[in-house]
């Protein structure tokens, strides 16, 4: 056997290839609960004070606080692609895992950090 055959045995299946995906659910759900908490108890405490003075919150963090729950969609779209792909199913599920960690909490991220520009520019 090939080493080529033995790359691609690896990546659509055996521990290689179950390897991508459990890093890919690990990566999605992580980012899912970590996303899930920011968006329900952290940026409400800091768009409190912004509201409080009348002002509105920034777009993008608005935006955040109305779409957080769909990061939920991460994971369940990893098993989709384990289960429903083709050939390096496993690898792509785990591409798609790592990708919905890398959106979701560069989003988070910068959505938390907009909030707090603006009531320093406030101040």
């Amino acid at each position: 056997m090939s080493l080529l055959q033995r790359m691609l045995k690896g990546a659509t299946g055996g521990a290689v290839g179950l390897g991508a995906l459990v890093l890919g659910l690990v990566c999605s759900g992580v980012t899912a609960v970590l996303v899930t908490a920011m968006g329900a108890a952290l940026l409400p405490r800091l768009l409190a004070p912004l509201l409080g003075a009348g002002m509105a919150p920034p777009a993008l963090s608005a935006a955040f606080a109305s779409a957080y729950p769909w990061v939920w969609a991460g994971p369940v779209l990893v098993v989709l692609v384990a289960v429903f792909g083709r050939g390096l199913r496993y690898w792509m599920a785990g591409v798609v895992g790592v990708a919905s960690m890398l959106l979701w909490g560069s989003f988070a991220v910068v959505a938390m950090y907009l909030s707090l520009f603006v009531q320093a520019a406030a101040v």
